[in-house]
């Protein structure tokens, strides 16, 4: 089980670290899916080019 911190003040600061790593990780999330996104158009787009629809 966590120790429970009885300092307000570390609680806050946890609290805080937590909600950035959260952020951080929907971050890296949307990075992914718009990193895949662009790769399909890429794609799309040279079966096009070759006539491959």
């Amino acid at each position: 089980m966590a120790k429970q911190s009885r300092n307000p003040r570390e609680q806050s600061q946890k609290s805080r670290n937590d909600a950035a790593q959260q952020h951080a990780q929907q971050a890296k999330r949307n990075i992914d899916s718009i990193a895949a996104k662009t790769r399909g158009m890429q794609q799309k787009a040279q079966a096009r080019r070759q006539g491959n629809r």
